[in-house]
Order: C-alpha cells, then sequence, then structure tokens
C-alpha cells in the first residue's frame, strides 16, 4: 500500500505491568534499552505489504516495521533504530528488499533474507515528512511522496535522485503503474495527477473529489486508476485516452480510506470509517462480500498478490487476515495500536489506557487483556490533555478554546476481557479551565481539585464539586505542558514548553521550587508514592528522574528511552520499584529504578 495513516487510538497493551519476566522470550521484548523490562505495543499501524509472493506482511509502525510470517501469524523480524517510526513500505519485485519511509525523511532499504540492522541503502532529499513509497514493478525505480509538496523518482541502481515532481499540496499517497510507464499521486487537497515517469511530464489531472485522497491503486492492466477519499466516495478513473471518470463514484456515508485492486483484476477491496472491509466486483461496481469483526475505524487494506489473503488494520488495534476464498477471519494480529494520551492504576492492580482515533473520539482500554473498552463520544474534540484520577474511575479531558473540560464516571466491571454497562460513557461535571487553549489536566488524589494549564502559562485550579474557581497560579514562563499532584495532594508539579520544571504549594498558592534541566518542551510529569522520585519525560521521548532523597549522590538521574516520540504518561508502582512510560509512538516501557540509579552512579 502507498500512503500514510495517523494511526491514533489508544494503547493496546497485553498483560500486567507486574509481570515483566514473563515477556523476556516475547518478540515485542526485541532490542530493550538498558534499564528497561518490559514493553507493551508493537506500535501503530502507518501501512501494511504483502512480500511479491504472499509469505510476508511487512507492517510500517511508529516504532519501526515488523515482518510477519502469513502462515502462521508470528513475528519475523523488527527494523527499529534512531530514523524512527516507518509511515509506509514497499516491498522490491524480488521481494529481497523492502524500502522504508521513515520519520527523519529518508528512505531506507532492508534486506529482508538477512534481517540485518544496517540499511543496504539511504535516500535523502525530501524536507517534509514522508507518507508514501513505492517500487515500480519494474525494480528499477523508487518513488517517495512528501509533506514537502514533491514526489522524488530514484533510480534504485545508481542510488540517484532521477526526478522531482512538483505538487501543489502535501502527497497522501503514490502508485507505479504496472509497466513502471507512469506514476499517480493524491494529495491533501483532493487532487490526483498523472505523470509520464520517463520524462516527468504530466499526463492527467483529477480534481473531483471534494476531500484528501487518502489512497490510489492502478488496476493490474494499466487502464483504470481507482482512488479512496475522505470525502465518502470511492472514485475510478479511465486512463485511455481523452480519460476521466468512468462512471459515477461509489458514493459512503463515512470517509473511505483505503483501497486496492486484486492481481487478477477481478475485485477491488474497500474500507473507511464503519468498521466493515467490503469486495466488490471491479466490473460490475457490485458488492461481492461485507467482512465484519473489527471493533473500530479501518483505515487500511491490502490483498495479498496470489489473492488468497486479505489484511486490514483498524484502530481496535488488531491487523486481521481474511481468508478471500471463503470470506471469513484467519488470524488477528494484535498489539499495533496507537498513542498514549493518559495511564492508570486501577484498585486491582489492572492498567487503563486512553488515547484518541482518526475521528478525534477518545477511547479507553483495558490493558491487562489488551481489549477496548468503550469509546468516549461526549469527549469529541476535548482530546488535548487527558488525566485520570488515582483510582482510574474519572476521566478528565480538555482542549478547547474556550476551557471546557469533560469529567466523566469510567468506572464499570471488568471480567475476563469484557467491559460489563453502558457503552456511553457517564458525564459528571462540565468545568470551564484555562480559557486561552488547554494543554495539561491533573486531578488532585481526592478528586477535589482539578488543575487545568494553559498556552497562556497560567494554572488554573477548580473545586470539582462546587464546579467554581479556587485560585490562578502565575509564575510559568511559557505554555504549561504537564501537570501532577503529589501523593497527599497539597503540592502540584508544572511543566512547561520552555522545559522549566515548577513545584506549587496548593494551601497558599505559591511556588516552592523550580528547575530547569536539558529538557525541550516537558510533556509528562509523575511524583513517586515514596516521595522520592520525580520523573519528567519531555518531547523528543527523553526521560529524567530527579531523586529528592537527601541522600542521593546523583539528583539527576537520566534515562535514554528508545521510544519514538513525545512522552505523554507516567506513572510509578506503588511502591516506586518500576516507572512506566507511555508515548505517542504506541507502546509502553517498564524501567526498574534501582537498576536506573544503579547505571547512574556507576557512570
Amino acid at each position: 500500500m502507498r500512503k500514510i495513516y495517523l494511526f491514533v487510538v489508544g494503547l493496546l497493551l497485553t498483560a500486567s505491568l507486574f509481570l515483566p519476566n514473563t515477556f523476556a522470550q516475547n518478540s515485542t521484548q526485541w532490542e530493550l534499552p538498558p534499564g528497561a523490562t518490559a514493553r507493551f505495543g508493537k506500535g501503530w499501524v502507518r501501512d501494511i505489504e504483502f512480500s511479491p509472493f504472499s509469505e510476508q506482511l511487512a507492517v510500517a509502525t511508529t516504532i519501526g516495521v515488523w515482518i510477519y510470517d502469513v502462515r502462521t501469524g508470528e513475528e519475523q523480524v523488527l527494523f527499529s533504530g534512531i530514523m524512527g517510526g516507518a509511515n509506509a513500505v514497499s516491498y522490491s519485485p524480488g521481494g529481497l528488499i523492502l524500502a522504508a519511509a521513515h520519520w527523519d525523511q529518508t528512505v531506507r532499504l532492508w534486506d529482508i533474507n538477512t534481517g540485518n540492522r544496517r540499511p543496504l541503502s539511504t535516500f535523502t532529499g525530501h524536507t517534509g515528512e514522508i507518507h508514501a513509497v513505492t517500487f515500480s514493478p519494474d525494480g528499477s525505480m523508487l518513488a517517495s511522496g512528501s509533506a514537502d509538496n514533491t514526489i522524488r523518482v530514484w533510480d534504485v541502481q545508481a542510488e540517484e535522485l532521477m526526478a522531482i515532481l512538483p505538487y501543489r499540496n502535501p502527497i497522501k499517497t503514490i502508485d507505479f503503474s504496472p509497466d513502471s510507464q507512469m506514476i499517480a499521486g493524491g494529495s491533501e487537497d483532493g487532487t490526483i495527477q498523472v505523470w509520464d515517469a520517463g520524462i516527468g511530464d504530466r499526463i492527467y489531472e483529477f480534481d473531483e473529489h471534494t476531500d484528501a485522497v487518502w489512497e490510489i491503486d492502478f488496476s493490474p492492466d494499466g487502464r483504470i486508476l481507482i482512488s479512496a477519499s475522505l470525502d465518502g466516495t470511492i472514485q475510478l478513473w479511465d486512463l485511455v485516452a481523452p480519460g476521466g471518470r468512468l462512471t459515477e463514484p461509489t458514493q459512503h456515508n463515512t470517509p473511505f480510506y483505503a483501497v486496492d485492486f486484486s492481481q487478477d483484476g477481478h475485485n477491488f477491496v474497500t474500507s473507511g470509517a464503519d468498521r466493515e472491509v467490503r469486495v466488490w466486483n471491479a466490473h460490475t461496481r457490485e458488492l461481492t462480500s461485507t467482512l465484519e469483526g473489527h471493533k473500530d475505524v479501518v483505515p487500511t487494506v491490502e490483498l495479498s498478490p496470489d489473492g488468497a489473503t486479505l489484511a486490514s488494520g483498524s484502530l481496535d488495534g488488531t491487523v486481521r487476515l481474511w481468508d478471500m476464498r471463503l470470506f471469513r477471519g484467519r488470524l488477528t494480529l494484535a498489539g499495533h495500536t496507537g498513542g498514549v494520551k493518559a495511564l492508570t492504576y486501577t484498585e486491582d492492580n489492572r492498567i487503563l489506557a486512553c488515547g484518541t482515533g482518526l475521528d478525534n473520539k477518545l477511547r479507553l482500554w483495558d490493558a491487562s487483556t489488551g481489549t477496548q473498552l468503550s469509546k468516549l463520544n461526549d469527549h469529541r474534540g476535548l482530546t488535548q490533555a487527558v488525566a485520570f484520577s488515582k483510582d482510574g474511575k474519572t476521566l478528565a479531558s480538555g482542549g478547547s478554546e474556550n476551557g471546557t473540560i469533560f469529567l466523566s464516571n469510567v468506572s464499570r466491571t471488568i471480567e475476563n476481557g469484557e467491559y460489563f454497562g453502558d457503552d456511553e460513557d457517564n458525564l459528571i461535571a462540565t468545568l470551564t479551565g484555562n480559557p486561552h487553549g488547554i494543554t495539561a489536566l491533573a486531578l488532585s488524589p481526592a478528586e477535589t481539585i482539578l488543575a487545568s494549564g494553559g498556552v497562556d502559562g497560567r494554572i488554573y485550579l477548580l473545586d470539582v464539586q462546587r464546579r467554581a474557581e479556587l485560585q490562578i497560579l502565575r509564575g510559568a514562563q511559557s505554555a504549561i505542558t504537564a501537570l501532577t499532584f503529589v501523593f497527599d495532594g497539597n503540592h502540584l508539579f508544572s511543566g512547561e514548553e520552555d522545559g522549566t520544571v515548577r513545584r506549587w504549594d496548593t494551601l497558599t498558592y505559591q511556588e516552592v521550587w523550580n528547575y530547569r534541566g536539558s529538557f525541550s518542551a516537558i510533556t509528562a510529569l509523575s511524583f513517586s508514592k515514596t516521595g522520592r522520585f520525580l520523573a519528567i519525560g519531555d518531547k523528543v521521548g527523553k526521560i529524567q528522574l530527579f531523586d529528592f532523597d537527601a541522600e542521593a549522590e546523583n539528583r539527576e538521574i537520566r534515562i535514554f528511552t528508545r521510544h519514538t516520540r513525545q512522552i505523554t504518561a507516567l506513572i510509578f508502582s506503588w511502591n516506586s520499584d518500576t516507572l512506566v512510560s507511555g508515548s505517542e509512538d504506541g507502546t509502553v516501557l517498564l524501567w526498574n529504578t534501582d537498576e536506573i540509579i544503579s547505571q547512574a552512579n556507576q557512570e
């Protein structure tokens, strides 16, 4: 598939935090950084593609690229490192090389057979995020589409740039024609352009979509181009002169995200926001089959070259493999889920996680089972800042420009991974916090005070029961980007966009301490229940422990994580021997604090 998906959902975890050693042999624990005892989650899905002989499935995620065995569903390889996550992948025609578009604005070629962690080649030159990558069918060219409004075409053997195809807006999807003579690109502005891949001349431009084109695909005979758009239509374009739309578009009441032709040209598959995968007759445009089973939006689909298997990725955290002969599910690959917004322990030592999806609705997950529990529909649009109460029963979310905050009761019965209760969340109260845009939230342990930070650097303290303002804390020099209460509720830590951390007395409303480390914007804070450690996470994925022990040899204990995106949530276990970090990259890492301190003292 040649596309990018902003696959933002709540984090899917697969086991209890208190059993990290049981995962020592699990593939998700590959390449753990020093001091980390376990990893949960495999990163959220951006793209999927079958190998040419249908035996492998490559999954581009926010931590790298996973290679799966299609027959067994087992992980075979993980390509990850300093280049960050991958937005898109493409197999070479022979299936020996995989191209991946990485977050450092490079395209890297990986050797599939050896699993070598060093790339064979690296292509550079884009000045924006690369959204799509694809090999030409003859293997001679590699194309990449970017947010810098260009498609770059590379000579694979010479490793040289052949052409730059300019566009008016960011490129979302690209594809070569089967004879490698044409290359097409779809953009955020809803237009599709088709070029001569050899000389770079534009052949066609189609502009009848009214929203972003999320994916395009050539038919096997090269005569038709099909496109999926957020405007809720699938459109087929005639590439035989003079060119144009073949038929009236396939209409839908929700956005289409993905489309793919079968290799024999008889069918195409689609998926979108309605959670269903549809198989269509390419000749009659009639619906052949509807595959149901995903519990959330399905932004990515891919048919295997042999036509036997269909892969689909969903915001429910799964990639499903479907048998195309029987039109039923065959395998489910779990753990590919979205960025963390908030984490909390429940009273029975389970963990709940919260995050957002493409529809900007919050989702609640049971960490111990990896099951999506519910969508919190009332929180739509209020997802900039999210915080759990200490007991995990209350969720606060905000982010609107007028300072609106929702408090909801999310405590329900969880038995064997099933969530019992009303599907909708129970709204407790609507409060008004920082009116200049809410960027951070924190509930006091007793749930009596809600702290709301904003872009103006002010912190509003709100009385939850009276729904009234208690005080405004002033003194920060930049936007408030993280908040956490001390376990007694009498002190509050705040983190700022300029990297400053401050401690406030919530009884006197005075600043009592501040610290400026070598941070970018602070994005997460947590104070241990033993009163010793303050964990600080920042925008580039770095974590630091600040040790308040008077006899500590090294107060500033640095952890260099393998998170590829900003730290969004930090929590300590009850005895502070484990620190849990959640990130926008869709993973959670568990850190042994004693081991981290020991390593720091040896340096």
